[in-house]
């Protein structure tokens, strides 16, 4: 009670009497109730963040409880039963391996030996072995050869078919892959070893005619650019690509690293090319409207021009574009 004295009676002399020790205790009664009060208007103010609080408590205690019940419904009960059985499974006895070289070293035995395997002799290419003849049932029918080997092709005939075809570098007649293109053979790689296809066939029965000559001869020209050709003219000419090639010379044309078609010049004066009035020099860029821009190209015209009633070839001679027609009767 003395500590309440000097808070009331600062500054005053003299002994402290009860009515001074009264004073001091309404002074700090009062003091307590301005406190109370005070703390009153704060919870008052402030008191929606303490309901606020109590909500996310609650909305938090629910959200678990919801998960929690899910889920128990959605997930399946563990499997107990299963976990046991797999639980009690006897471990897998380890497998016994036996130590051979153990074992030889104790009964003085040599260890076996493992077969060798010989594989079977392969007989190895020589590239620069020399062509045999072949004994593939087939003969040459003709050839077209060009200074790059892709643009090369030939007609070979399959003798025990009957039936022509045209090849190219690459290309497989009977199994055998096609090597090389030549003006009077076609090399073929047969059972890994050179072989050469040539027009006389190695089946006896089969004997090589000789081809025929004088191609061209049934041509009769109507103007400069159109011409009657005879369907058995045709025939003989692809069946004779080998004399029609060394009539000639024929090269791709490029323009602008871009096939443009083939040039053909030494041309001889009594030759299939002068009948039809192809000239030295002259660029054949078109058959039938088609490019003569690649091999596949050449290799797919040539198979339409036997059953073909007309053809148009379109020329470039000396920048001049010019159209030959040839009607087949």
């Amino acid at each position: 009670m003395t500590a309440l004295i000097p808070s009331v009676c600062i500054g005053r002399r003299g002994p402290f009497t009860p009515s001074d020790m009264a004073a001091g205790l309404l002074y700090r009664l009062t003091r307590s109730r301005s406190k109370a009060a005070a703390m009153e208007t704060f919870f008052r103010k402030y008191f929606w963040t303490a309901h606020l609080v109590f909500i996310l408590l609650v909305a938090l205690i629910a959200a678990k409880t919801i998960n929690l019940f899910l889920e128990l419904v959605i997930l399946p009960p563990p499997e107990e039963d299963g976990a046991r059985s797999v639980a009690r499974r006897p471990a897998a006895e380890p497998v016994a391996h036996l130590d051979l070289e153990r074992i030889a070293k104790l009964t003085g035995l040599p260890l076996p030996k493992e077969p060798e395997v010989q594989e079977p002799d392969q007989a190895q290419l020589d590239p620069n072995a020399p062509a045999v003849k072949s004994g593939l049932r087939v003969k040459l029918l003709g050839t077209l050869a060009s200074v790059i080997g892709k643009w090369s092709i030939a007609s070979i005939l399959d003798l025990g078919k009957q039936r022509a075809q045209t090849y190219g570098i690459g290309d497989k007649v009977l199994g055998a892959e096609i090597l090389e293109i030549q003006r009077e053979r076609v090399i073929v790689l047969n059972s890994n070893r050179r072989e050469y296809i040539s027009n006389e066939p190695e089946v006896a029965g089969h004997a090589p005619q000789p081809p025929p000559t004088g191609l061209g001869t049934g041509i009769r020209a109507i103007s400069d650019s159109e011409y009657e050709v005879p369907r058995a003219e045709i025939d003989r000419t692809l069946s004779n690509l080998n004399e029609v090639a060394m009539q000639a010379r024929i090269v791709p044309a490029f323009k602008d690293g871009q096939a443009q078609g083939f040039k053909i010049f030494s041309i001889r004066m009594d030759s299939f090319y002068k009948k039809i009035g192809i000239e030295n020099g002259d660029v054949i860029k078109r058959i039938n409207g088609n490019d003569l821009n690649s091999p596949e190209k050449a290799l797919e015209i040539y198979s339409r021009l036997r059953d073909a009633s007309r053809i148009d070839i379109e020329i470039e001679r000396q920048g001049a574009a010019l159209r030959k027609t040839y009607n087949v009767r």
